[in-house]
């Protein structure tokens, strides 16, 4: 019987709108009803997942956050970081700095960030953000960041460019042995990590403080940061359009998260609603 869902955002709890789909929120709700514990694992950090807007009622069938690749955890008023080796930022931001026109920040604690690049004013909003919530790309930002994101123009500006072909395996060899690293939305943008953090991690740690078995937890998800934690849990779903790494791995696949791919595995696949 499951106990307990996990649930990636973008691409899986979301539409492509980045909205919940009513069909969505009811089998959540009836989740719920059964008692049956929900929680997103997402790569958002904390205050980026209150930017999506939920109303009171949909926000409260939450039991907690995953945040930030697993980095964050949020269990009710408690929240805990696992931070990248300082290391592992100092040679992510030169290698970044090799390549023009890339951007990156660094998400730190408390939702502060630190940027190589001067964030305008008309994104601060965009970003969940006000200017003083800005730091320096500094020694203390290195070493308090819980994630590293590589992007283009902002990233909410950048129409789908793709990360230089180099940049990759560039990062892997610099410090791929110091940081988990991630090639995510269709290869538009990068993402780094704790060897220590990641949505499987933060899970298992949840499931264990939850008294439950792998057997009474299931996951969803549809990204290359999503492959761990849906090949470590024998009720992972993937979405009908998840990469195709994340559907070989996953024990189920349902629709896509435009064709009530959420409700139909909840409902068809793991039986937890009528």
């Amino acid at each position: 019987m499951i106990k307990a869902l996990f649930f990636d955002l973008d691409g899986t709890l979301l539409s492509s709108r980045k909205t919940l789909l009513p069909s969505t929120i009811e089998a959540l709700r009836r989740c719920k009803q059964q008692g049956v514990k929900v929680f997103m694992a997402t790569a958002r950090s904390p205050r980026l997942a209150q930017k999506l807007g939920w109303p009171e009622d949909v926000a409260a069938l939450f039991d907690g956050g995953l945040h930030s690749n697993g980095a964050c955890l949020v269990m009710g008023s408690e929240t805990t970081y696992t931070y990248i080796d300082p290391e592992a930022v100092r040679l992510c931001v030169e290698e970044v700095a090799k390549h023009e026109g890339m951007q990156l920040s660094l998400h730190m604690e408390g939702d502060l960030h630190a940027f190589n690049h001067f964030m305008p004013d008309r994104m601060l909003a965009p970003w969940g953000m006000k200017r003083e919530d800005i730091l320096p790309l500094d020694d203390f930002a290195a070493h308090h960041a819980v994630k590293l994101l590589i992007y283009y123009d902002y990233l909410l500006e950048a129409t789908g460019k793709l990360m230089p072909q180099t940049l990759y395996p560039a990062l892997q060899a610099a410090c791929g042995s110091k940081a988990h690293i991630y090639l995510t939305d269709g290869g538009s943008t990068m993402q780094v990590a704790s060897l220590q953090a990641s949505k499987h991690l933060a899970i298992e740690r949840v499931r264990q403080q939850l008294g439950l078995s792998r057997e009474e937890i299931a996951v969803f998800g549809d990204d290359l940061n999503d492959v761990e934690m849906l090949s470590h849990c024998p009720n992972s779903v993937a979405m009908g359009n998840a990469h195709p790494q994340a559907k070989a791995v996953a024990a189920h696949v349902t629709h896509s998260c435009d064709e009530d791919g959420i409700a139909h595995a909840l409902r068809n696949i793991l039986h937890i609603i009528p």
